[in-house]
């Protein structure tokens, strides 16, 4: 059996599907696949149920599964003791208005610091779905929206920022100039109602108008903004400490009175509290986001 088969079969199982797990570790489905049957002539009993459209992975390859999750991370945790540089491969996630701000900067800072240390994303991007998926163990960090009621007790968070809400309004359309006013004259471009700020947005909105129903719905504060440029309504969404709104497109109001700020944290498992991969990201992303 060759030690690199079983980062293999961690992916299968986190995936559900072989081209996915290849995907994730740049190798082909074939020769996951390949792999796959190396596991189990070693083994000398299948690992997943191939009768059906989708691979499913049997009791025993679980078993197998959480018996290398916890070996390669007492490897790692000893080849971490033993480099003085910090290196190897980070599993992160974020949120997607982090994907589209400040991650690339993030990632460049990383690269910089600790250019042996390498980071995979995971393309999930919502924050529930990031932190159970950490609390699961198939990430390793995740950069997050904080959820109202707290993390889960497995995981510790870190502050990076606070958000306060506005509210956005199509320039020189609005007399007078009032939340009021405009929550009731113009249609509502929801920020995603799925997601905690959206869900946060939406409580606030529905305060100065019940039973308001959103004219639009988008995932992306960018995409709102864009909409409310056009004159397609209004919204209320975080003020992201990287992204400008442009005076000329669109007018906004400060909600920092009537609303909590929306708190972006790095969040990681308690076992991993010392873990000196998750620092480094730390310093990186406190560098670019600067001083809360």
């Amino acid at each position: 059996m060759r030690f690199g088969t079983l980062p293999t079969l961690q992916a299968v199982v986190r995936r559900g599907n072989f081209a996915a797990a290849a995907q994730e570790m740049a190798l082909t489905p074939s020769a996951v696949s390949q792999q796959m049957r190396q596991l189990e002539d070693y083994f000398g009993q299948p690992l997943f149920d191939r009768s059906g459209r989708a691979v499913k992975p049997t009791p025993f390859a679980l078993e197998v599964v959480a018996t290398v999750d916890q070996a390669l991370a007492g490897l790692q945790s000893l080849r971490d003791r033993s480099r003085p540089e910090v290196g190897g491969r980070l599993r992160l996630g974020v949120i997607n208005s982090v994907l589209l701000s400040t991650l690339p900067a993030i990632l460049r800072t990383m690269g910089q610091r600790y250019p042996t240390l390498q980071v995979t994303l995971e393309p999930e991007n919502t924050s529930e779905t990031l932190l159970e998926s950490l609390k699961a163990g198939d990430i390793d960090a995740a950069v997050v929206v904080k959820p109202r009621a707290g993390v889960s007790r497995k995981l510790e968070s870190e502050v990076l920022v606070e958000e306060p809400f506005v509210l956005i309004y199509p320039h020189g359309r609005v007399h007078p100039v009032d939340v009021e006013t405009i929550v009731r004259k113009w249609p509502w471009v929801r920020y995603n109602g799925s997601l905690e700020g959206g869900r946060m947005a939406s409580a606030f909105v529905r305060r100065v108008a019940p039973g308001l129903h959103p004219q639009y719905e988008v995932m992306t504060t960018q995409a709102v903004v864009g909409m409310v440029s056009e004159g397609l309504g209004f919204s209320v969404i975080p003020l992201q400490r990287q992204v400008e709104l442009d005076a000329s497109a669109v007018k906004f109001i400060s909600l920092e009175r009537s609303m909590p700020k929306r708190q972006i944290v790095l969040a990681r498992r308690a076992a991993d509290s010392d873990s000196r991969r998750i620092d480094a990201l730390l310093r990186c992303v406190r560098e670019v986001y600067g001083p809360i």
